[in-house]
């Protein structure tokens, strides 16, 4: 294989996010990794609280026969009642972690959740 064609390949791998690349061609292979670092990950900061679910089941806004209407800008109070999560054994109540605004509501009434799934987000 020609070391000009290596020499260029390895040049333009450079220029890519690629960590290896496999070139084959007429019976002949080359195989180039680039041993330079990856870029840092993008770095962000976000102020939001998520709250998330409890356990496994169904979200209840509120026990059956009672309302709680939650809406998106609405100010919340540590401690205030979101909800509850529903399993097969028991009710799992949802409480706000801190107080703050309402910014994110990504529960639906009667939908599954999963445990650990963000259902709040709370912007302090």
């Amino acid at each position: 294989m020609d070391t000009k064609l290596i020499t260029e390949i390895t040049q333009w791998l450079k220029t890519t996010d690629l960590a290896e690349f496999c070139y084959e061609k007429d019976h002949n292979c080359i195989e180039i990794k680039t041993r330079e670092a990856l870029p840092e990950p993008a770095k962000f900061t976000c102020h939001l609280t998520a709250v998330t679910s409890p356990a496994l089941g169904f979200y209840q806004s509120a026990a059956k026969g009672k309302s709680l209407p939650l809406k998106e800008g609405q100010a919340v109070k540590e401690g205030d009642s979101l909800g509850l999560v529903e399993t097969l054994s028991q009710k799992h109540k949802i409480t706000a972690p801190v107080s703050g605004t309402l910014r994110i509501i990504s529960a639906e009434e009667g939908k599954p959740v999963e445990y650990g799934q963000p259902l709040f987000f709370i912007e302090p």
